[in-house]
């Protein structure tokens, strides 16, 4: 604290200065330049020369810029900066100067246009898309729905573009590098410069096909030994290292790594992970201590050298440190370069298999050897030897060292029965990897036709059942599909994106076996789905019969009389006692990630059913590990994995822990046949341009009660009414109804206080999860706010991103150009007034109407919205239709009575225009 008051006048008070004229004042300009060290700033005049002005001659903003340029000028003077010229001023240095400069008018670009301050954050990302045989990355600024390319970084928190200044989440100190990521990359060296990318900068996303990022535990470093070079004076050079499965042994040494980005192509993530570095120099000494013991006990002089991390090694120490040590090392260290080593008599070898095996349906049994440069093993004595002591004993006294990834193949193959070998049948395309086409036509050859015979499917000719659709092209060969794995007794997946008709096509299927067959099948799905499947059988295929095991009425002697059972998953686990004794034909699974969690009761239920054959419908065959895989094919071809306890060991964790690509690459191999997915824009040439279809729904018991008894009250109230005043008079009563009962048939809550839910917003929710979960976008549209309110709820408790609007909103074009541009948001909702106007919303394909309004060409108009000029998908609408409603005859009136249905309602429900009372008895009648 200062001694006196007059202390702090003292210190503040200003030199003395000589008395001039004060010069004639010229506009100060602040122009924004570039050089290679970024983005300074100049003082200029109206003409770009460059300006010295005293700040002392200027008011306001002017000043306060001109003066804080001063003193960094001041500051510069007395630094010494060889990179940079000394009378620049960088804003990345001086960042606080762009706050000043939002609130100047001079403040200019190079061709001397004004910049302006953008309002709210805006996001840099990089998005990364094929092009021919590279990757091409492009840095993209996100800013209120509008993707904007090329910008200028300035700070780590500002960017430049188009003469406007954003604010961006700090990249972090590192911002100026990032232009070097805008470059073509390979495809084999994306995880390394995604690492980079995340290593080097903060708050940075990335835009990879349908790839969705997650954080994956943290990766440990294990220590290297890297075998460089043996030179001309046969003197080893051995460097200490770290590296991380799935990269090479300079990585880490080249760059400092912070986090690493492994890609799984099965589950379409991009898995960041922070990387520990484990301490290595106790590994350094402890190599050092050892090649200090072996020098000791050699009698002739030999001796090493280190440089760094490296360590030369001369001919005869090495010779002793490698055959002595190395087979112990390798089970703690990753070794690279061990093809180095055959003057050590240490050998890097790729071992031939030789397999001799006799057929079955699911294993295949016989003898299996490996030749090692012409010295033949059996492989079981192989794989002890290894897992023993990471090398296998040659007879010429060589060690022979074989890549770990192979053995860990032969191991996750080969099981051992008594003295011989077991593999199963869906390892088969993985054994002909390894042994070669010619081996595996004599070894299996009829095995391996089965598995040929996929490849064969497009030109193969079938005859095709009988159905009141005609089957696409892509659909077809969905059929070709299912008939060849029923042909062979296969279970697969038809795992199509949603709106492709995996229905259609597995009625298809069953169409193929019926009356023929004499078993019924069995069908399990959501209850949701339920009179979906029944309404598709009798669309497509009527004469199948069917019945629905579902209710308190329910009975199996029933049930078996007809060809088609189809059942919910809740009634099929309640009921397992009584479906586990009865033998189907086919059972199939309708959203079969429903058995995803291998200890649910369902899953459990699902395994212990008897049938000979076995299908999987399902938008989302895996939602978020690998485990619902091997859930999917326990129940598909149960002898495909083994046990679970494998699957995690051989699969699941070495792919999801460690990003082991080998793994990866087999699992995928093994299921690729029976798998069947086609994405949308895989078929856009099959389909038409607009696509409509009904989901019906089914009320609950106490939505029901109540829609009776409001339903019997009008259907009295509006006999007596129009008794008594006539239809035309009764118009605003018999509205009054309608409108009543669309609420309880749509959004029970609104008529009960919340107390009875809507079950279409459980079918929502389902069908906007698939949906986005296939990287699709939605619209929702509503007749009704409360209904808006309703599923935007069970979308915040599911973690959806979404927008709203209703007429209440103002700035539309904000929301429209941030669900159009804005990765994030997947989900659109709104009324039906807003939808009507002229919005353009191209980014979404799939539409889902509610609560239909009964004007044909008002739901056309929303539909509308996105299949418009621009859109070059198919557009996908579905209408939820709850059953047993006037929704359900309203959309029966509309199928027989067009015209007059189009007369009925106005466009916004608000008023009637025409109705006899033939049609209220239809509408309010049972």
């Amino acid at each position: 604290m200062a001694d006196t008051p007059n202390d702090l006048f003292e210190l503040l008070r200003r030199k003395k200065s000589v008395l001039t004229k004060k010069p004639a004042l010229t506009t100060v300009f602040f122009r924004l330049d570039f050089d290679q060290a970024g983005a300074y700033l100049s003082v200029v005049d109206d003409q770009g020369k460059p300006l010295e002005a005293s700040y002392e001659y200027y008011s306001g903003v002017t000043r306060d810029i001109l003066k804080s340029l001063d003193a960094i000028q001041e500051k510069n003077s007395f630094r010494i900066d060889w990179e940079k010229p000394a009378d620049r001023i960088y804003l990345a240095e001086h960042e606080y100067l762009l706050w000043q400069l939002q609130h100047c008018e001079q403040f200019v670009d190079a061709r001397f246009q004004p910049i302006r301050f953008a309002e709210g954050d805006a996001k840099v990302s990089i998005a990364i898309t094929p092009q021919e045989d590279v990757l091409r990355s492009a840095i993209i600024l996100a800013h209120q729905g509008v993707k904007i390319a090329p910008i200028q970084l300035l700070t780590e928190n500002f960017a430049f573009a188009d003469n406007i200044i954003y604010r961006i989440q700090p990249l972090g100190e590192n911002f100026q590098e990032l232009s070097l990521f805008e470059n073509k990359v390979l495809s084999l060296n994306l995880e390394k410069y995604l690492s980079l990318l995340y290593t080097f900068f903060e708050n940075i996303t990335v835009s990879y096909q349908n790839y969705r990022q997650i954080e994956g535990s943290p990766k440990h470093t294990q220590p290297a030994l890297i075998f460089e070079k043996v030179d001309v004076d046969n003197s080893l050079y051995l460097r200490v290292s770290t590296t991380l499965p799935g990269f090479d042994a300079d990585f880490f040494d080249d760059y400092e790594i912070a986090k690493v980005v492994t890609l799984n192509d099965l589950e379409k993530t991009l898995v960041v992970s922070d990387v520990l570095h484990e301490e290595i120099y106790s590994c350094f000494q402890e190599i050092e201590k050892l090649l200090r013991k072996y020098k000791r006990a050699l009698e002739q002089r030999n001796d090493y050298h280190i440089e760094d991390n490296l360590f030369i090694i001369e001919e005869e120490l090495a010779k002793e440190f490698i055959y002595k040590e190395l087979t112990h090392l390798i089970n703690r260290f990753a070794v690279f370069g061990a093809e180095k080593l055959k003057s050590y008599k240490v050998r890097a070898v790729t071992p031939t298999l030789h397999l001799s095996l006799s057929h079955g349906i699911d294993f295949l049994e016989g003898e299996a050897t490996l030749d090692i440069e012409g010295q033949t093993i059996s492989l079981f004595e192989a794989l002890n030897h290894f897992r023993k002591h990471a090398y296998i004993p040659l007879n010429d006294g060589t060690h022979a060292i074989i890549n770990k990834q192979y053995i860990e193949k032969l191991t996750r193959i080969f099981k051992k029965q008594k003295e011989n070998v077991k593999v199963s049948f869906f390892d088969l395309p993985i054994i002909e990897e390894l042994i070669g086409e010619n081996m595996a036509q004599s070894t299996f050859p009829q095995s391996r036709e089965i598995f040929l015979g996929f490849n064969t499917l497009q030109e193969a000719e079938i005859e095709y059942p009988g159905l009141n659709a005609e089957l696409r092209n892509y659909q077809k060969q969905g059929y070709k599909w299912l008939h060849y794995l029923h042909q062979h007794r296969l279970g697969g997946c038809l795992a199509d994106d949603m709106g492709l008709g995996k229905t259609l096509q597995a009625i298809a299927m069953l169409a193929n076996v019926y009356p023929q067959q004499t078993k019924s099948s069995l069908i399990i799905m959501p209850r949701t789905l339920l009179f979906n499947w029944a309404n598709e059988i009798e669309k497509f295929r009527p004469d199948l019969t069917y019945y629905l095991y579902h209710g308190s009425t329910r009975s199996i002697e029933e049930a078996k009389k007809h060809q088609l059972i189809l059942t919910t998953y809740a009634t099929a686990r309640n009921d397992i006692e009584i479906f586990k004794d009865e033998e189907f034909y086919y059972l199939i699974l309708d959203e079969s990630q429903n058995i995803k969690n291998l200890d649910s009761q369902i899953s459990k239920a699902a395994m212990i059913l008897k049938a000979e054959h076995r299908l999987a419908l399902s938008g989302t065959p895996v939602e978020n590990n690998l485990g619902e895989l091997y859930a999917l094919f326990r129940f598909l071809n149960p002898a495909m994995f083994g046990s679970g306890e494998d699957f995690n060991a051989q699969y699941a964790l070495p792919i999801q822990r460690d990003g082991d690509k080998d793994s990866l690459h087999e699992l995928k191999k093994k299921i690729y046949p029976f798998i069947l997915r086609r994405l949308k824009q895989d078929v856009l040439q099959d389909l038409p341009d607009k696509i409509e279809q009904t989901l019906f729904v089914e009320m609950s018991a106490e939505q029901q009660t109540l829609y009776e008894q409001r339903r019997q009250f009008y259907y009295n109230t509006v006999k007596e009414q129009i008794k008594e005043a006539g239809i035309n008079r009764s118009q605003f009563f018999i509205l009054q109804a309608l409108t009543e009962l669309r609420q309880i048939a749509s959004i029970p809550e609104s008529k009960s206080e919340n107390l009875i839910v809507s079950p279409k917003r459980e079918v929502l929710q389902e069908q906007i999860l698939d949906v986005i979960a296939g990287g699709h976008k939605v619209l929702v549209f509503a007749n009704y706010l409360h209904a808006l309110e309703c599923v935007s709820e069970d979308l915040d408790q599911v973690g959806i991103e979404y927008l709203i609007m209703t007429g209440a909103t103002r700035d539309r074009e904000t929301l429209v150009q941030k669900f159009q541009n804005e990765d994030q948001y997947k989900v659109f909702l709104m009324t039906l007034k807003t939808g009507g106007i002229g919005l353009n919303l191209t980014a979404a394909d799939y539409v889902f109407i509610f609560d239909p309004w009964w004007n044909k060409s008002a739901e056309n108009q929303a539909i509308d919205r996105t299949h418009r000029i621009g859109q070059d998908k198919t557009v996908f609408s579905y209408k939820l239709i709850t059953k047993g409603t006037i929704e359900e005859k309203i959309l029966k009136l509309q199928a027989l009575k067009a015209e007059l249905f189009e007369s009925l309602i106005t466009s916004d429900g608000a008023s009637l225009k025409s109705l006899n009372e033939e049609d209220l008895e239809f509408v309010l009648g049972r």
